[in-house]
């Protein structure tokens, strides 16, 4: 094992001694920057003049969300939002007028996003629920026919996405366990977070192509395969050392990468909602999964950094059947691409919407991880969070041997 791991360090020097591979990583470094920080960056105008920055509107909402005096989504929450809404649109009706109100734009929306920010992220909720149900039919919403008018919402998208009555009975059975009313507070930051989680995990994906596809065709390229499988080590340890390299790498960048990325989260809209439900999030509100924001991001990011460790295993399965890392790298982008298409594509057939949404691409999805349509076996359903990843540990293995033997065995010319 010692041997291996010594191997695998000759192997993470031969990857950070190729300049591409700085290249990539600086690509990646500086979008994950701007991923973080690009919602706070610029200026907000109305009518041509400048009226905030977004940086400040951030900081206006995450400290009107941190500070709120009710915590829960009941009928005083409600009828709060509602009076603090109309005494504002009572005070003030230059807003929606071509005139210029009193004191400039700017005063007038510093007091119009001092009323609203609290309540933006509820303002998204319901018009995500008049969407799917069409309106309410004058029905005046509170805490009481909210929770009800979701159900009726969840209802209709389960017949939809044409659902089994077991599966109907499951997500039925989760949601109940779902605490009401649901607690509600700073959900920014994890809404911002899983908004970003798909193209940043995807640019990553990019990234492992890059830089480990020359992992066994850069051998053939150089034409030093023929050396290196005839050294002591060459036909077992050093192509184990590889896998291990390869795999690690993907995993280690990914980890890295997300850590930056919550960094800049939490510096700039927080992370303090972590026990919040994950209903009171655009991103989780049409799951019935009864987990907290901070349960989600660890799912979510779990099934991320192991679908990006099962791209590294395609992309270096590529590498030692291919004689060029070129068409390695053109193989694994249509593989890292293919997914987004296949998925419209793969609706009629459920056998086929499941092997496409668990591809690793699928994965980056945070909404994919908890799809509705679930495995079902034995009479027990799972979660794609659930049933991908023993699919992928199990295909581990089973991956790692056929690109040991390809290599070991390839034609050397």
């Amino acid at each position: 094992m010692g041997e291996v791991l010594q191997l695998a360090g000759y192997e993470y020097r031969k990857i950070f001694k190729r300049r591409s591979t700085w290249i990539v990583l600086a690509l990646v470094l500086l979008w994950t920057l701007f991923s973080g920080l690009g919602g706070a960056i610029g200026d907000f105008y109305m009518e041509g003049e400048k009226v905030d920055t977004h940086y400040h509107m951030a900081k206006q909402e995450r400290k009107a969300l941190e500070h709120l005096e009710i915590q829960e989504l009941n009928g005083q929450f409600f009828q709060n939002m509602q009076e603090t809404q109309d005494a504002f649109y009572q005070r003030e009706d230059g807003f929606f007028s071509n005139d210029a109100p009193e004191g400039g734009w700017a005063a007038y929306w510093n007091k119009y996003y001092e009323a609203y920010a609290p309540y933006e992220n509820l303002s998204m909720l319901l018009a995500m629920m008049e969407n799917r149900l069409g309106g309410f039919a004058g029905e005046k919403i509170d805490g009481t026919n909210f929770y009800a008018l979701r159900e009726r919402m969840m209802d209709l998208i389960f017949r939809l996405e044409e659902l089994s009555e077991g599966e109907i009975a499951f997500h039925k059975e989760e949601n109940a366990r779902i605490k009401e009313p649901y607690a509600y507070g700073n959900m920014a930051g994890y809404h911002n977070f899983f908004q970003m989680q798909t193209p940043n995990f995807i640019f990553i994906a990019f990234a492992v192509a890059i830089i480990l596809a020359p992992m066994f065709a850069g051998e053939h390229t150089s034409h030093m395969d023929a050396l290196v499988l005839s050294t002591r080590f060459g036909k077992n340890k050093l192509i184990w050392a590889k896998l291990l390299a390869g795999s690690s790498f993907a995993c280690f960048s990914s980890i890295g990468f997300t850590l930056v990325f919550l960094l800049e989260i939490q510096a700039i809209y927080g992370l303090s909602g972590w026990n919040l439900p994950i209903q009171v999030c655009t991103d989780g509100f049409l799951l019935n999964l009864p987990v907290n924001m901070l349960e989600f991001l660890l799912i979510t990011l779990f099934c991320c950094v192991l679908a990006a460790v099962m791209t590294a295993m395609v992309v270096m399965f590529l590498s030692a059947k291919m004689k060029s890392p070129f068409g390695a790298i053109i193989l694994s982008f249509v593989f890292v691409f293919a997914p987004i298409y296949l998925v419209q594509l793969a609706g009629g057939s459920r056998w086929l919407f499941l092997l496409v949404c668990s591809l690793p691409t699928a994965m980056f999805y945070p909404g994919s991880v908890a799809a509705h349509q679930l495995l079902s076996v034995g009479g027990h359903y799972f979660y794609f969070f659930q049933w991908v990843p023993v699919a992928y540990l199990c295909l581990f293995p089973v991956l790692a041997f056929w690109i040991y033997r390809s290599f070991k065995n390839h034609q050397i010319r």
